[in-house]
């Protein structure tokens, strides 16, 4: 608990932890009709990574058979097994509804996530009002790099998202419930911003929270088998990556992980990389 204030305190005392900057993929001059995923301008991204992807007027905008949106394009690499992508609509004065489509070059649908994926989260330290989905994607054999697009539908603009009365979030952490304090409609809209973090799998992230017994005795197993090599040294890199972005809830989820695992140099990597900052 004393570690967790201190993280907080050291945060405040950055101005704030630092996020991934913000890229454009706007419409190029000439292709003011983008019809495939060839023409789409996509950020290449590495593993593990955060990006975050500004969605404006000027963005570019694909029609085709199963769009016809703004859309937010990420590469990603296909080649490095499963991955762990999560996916964040960040809610402001309106928010992109999002829905994802992970597709190849030639535009031949991989997988799809509709907008049941997501879901609504409320704010904590440097994060605000949100809409989330964590996808675990297996990438089929036989491509090197495929492509994340997140879009969003027509008939999602006539609809809100409701987010949680500052109010009331500040009463809660106090203590208090004060109900006549109601949710807040937020407009759908075709500008936003949209952060794709992709990881390797989170070994411990499949354990659902109803599977209490199971997630214990595995837990267990895990504690007592010398963790790989491979496993030692994603676990010591994320969290040293995660802390050098300003991301210290993911950062405390690692470590968490990291020592149900038996990764014993876990909580110095955490301590000294807080302390580099």
């Amino acid at each position: 608990m004393k570690l967790r204030i201190l993280l907080l305190g050291s945060c405040i005392a950055l101005a704030g932890c630092q996020t991934a900057p913000i890229v454009e993929q706007t419409i190029n001059a000439t292709e003011q009709q983008i019809t495939t995923v060839a023409q789409l301008e996509a950020s290449t991204v590495k593993l593990p990574s955060v990006t975050r992807v500004a969605l404006t007027e000027k963005s570019q905008y694909l029609t085709n058979q199963q769009v016809s949106s703004p859309v937010a394009v990420f590469e990603i690499p296909a080649n490095r097994g499963e991955l762990t992508l999560t996916v964040t609509s960040e809610i402001k004065d309106s928010v992109f509804y999002p829905y994802v489509l992970i597709v190849s070059h030639n535009g031949e649908v991989i997988e799809s996530y509709d907008d049941s994926y997501f879901e609504y989260r409320k704010p904590r330290l440097n994060l605000g009002n949100r809409l989330v989905a964590d996808l675990e994607f297996y990438p089929p054999q036989g491509y090197k790099n495929l492509y994340v697009i997140v879009y969003t539908k027509q008939e999602s603009l006539n609809a809100v998202t409701y987010v949680a009365h500052p109010g009331r979030i500040d009463a809660e952490g106090r203590g208090n419930y004060m109900p006549e304090l109601k949710d807040i409609a937020i407009p759908h809209s075709l500008t936003g911003i949209i952060e794709l973090e992709v990881s390797g799998p989170k070994l411990l992230s499949f354990i659902r929270s109803e599977d209490k017994v199971t997630a214990t005795s595995t837990a267990e197993a895990r504690v007592a088998k010398t963790p790989l090599p491979d496993t030692q040294a994603y676990y010591l890199s994320s969290i040293k990556k995660s802390v050098e972005a300003g991301d210290i809830p993911k950062a405390l989820s690692l470590l968490d992980e990291a020592k149900a695992l038996g990764i014993e140099d876990a909580q110095e990597v955490f301590v000294k990389a807080v302390n580099a900052k």
